[in-house]
């Protein structure tokens, strides 16, 4: 993992939706968005890496 990975901007999203799931996972208890956004961030995480080329 390099750099320019970690400044894509299809990882910062990425990151962004894990960190929303989670949220939603632990305060308001929210379980099917809290997982649908973390299966969402895991899916645009592998998509960054297809877009890296790795």
């Amino acid at each position: 993992m390099n750099i320019e990975f970690l400044r894509s901007p299809w990882f910062m999203i990425a990151v962004l939706l894990l960190v929303a799931g989670a949220f939603l996972l632990a305060v308001p208890q929210w379980p099917v968005p809290g997982w649908g956004l973390i299966i969402c961030g895991l899916a645009f995480t592998g998509y960054a890496r297809y877009r890296q080329g790795t």
